[in-house]
């Protein structure tokens, strides 16, 4: 049995307290766009939003408990799991705050088509239509092996892959409406969110 200052447990204890900071940054972030920015666009979110938060939220009640459970622990292979799921977290926020920076005024959290909105085919947009996606998803990947425990990482995964899966397809919806032939050859040339891959 490990003990409370065991380093799979301070690497678990640092790993949650990481999360909930992280999804307490994006929902201040959100505030305070919503507050600073003169939005008349209509929204074209559908609620794909709200169920990411519900899908987040669920995942974390999954697998953060989860992992305190000797069941599923991944204890072979130890510390190659914490490791890459460290590594994992640390590259997909670069990805995700790279592909922020690079829609700068563009970027909302809500799916939105702005009155001056330009397809961005810059940066990581070159090669991927959702790079701000794939990065969160490498982080929750890097949480979910970070905890250690294969079922914590299915707990975490599935809910959020779902939200994410159901808002890429409203995101897209809303660009392929705006910028019509512009997206489709951007599609084609492209990917959606994993080069080579999908």
């Amino acid at each position: 049995m490990p003990s409370f200052f065991s380093t799979d447990l301070i690497v678990r204890y640092m790993v949650i307290l990481f999360a909930y900071a992280w999804g307490g940054l994006e929902i201040f972030q959100q505030i305070k766009q919503r507050k600073t920015q003169r939005n008349t666009s209509p929204s074209s979110d559908r609620g794909s939003l709200i169920l990411l938060y519900v899908g987040i939220t669920l995942g974390y009640c999954l697998a953060i408990p989860t992992s305190f459970s000797p069941f599923g622990r991944l204890t072979w292979g130890q510390p190659i799991w914490q490791v890459t799921g460290l590594a994992l977290i640390v590259g997909g926020l670069w990805i995700r705050y790279s592909a922020m920076r690079t829609l700068a005024s563009l970027f909302t959290y809500e799916v939105e088509i702005q009155a001056e909105h330009q397809l961005v085919e810059t940066g990581l947009y070159r090669w991927v239509r959702h790079p701000g996606y794939l990065g969160q998803l490498l982080v929750f990947l890097g949480i979910g092996l970070a905890l250690a425990n294969w079922i914590s990482l299915l707990g975490l995964a599935l809910p959020i892959g779902v939200a994410f899966v159901h808002r890429i397809s409203v995101e897209e919806r809303a660009l392929q409406q705006h910028f019509a032939g512009a997206y489709d050859v951007y599609r084609r040339r492209s990917w959606r969110l994993i080069p080579w891959v999908y």
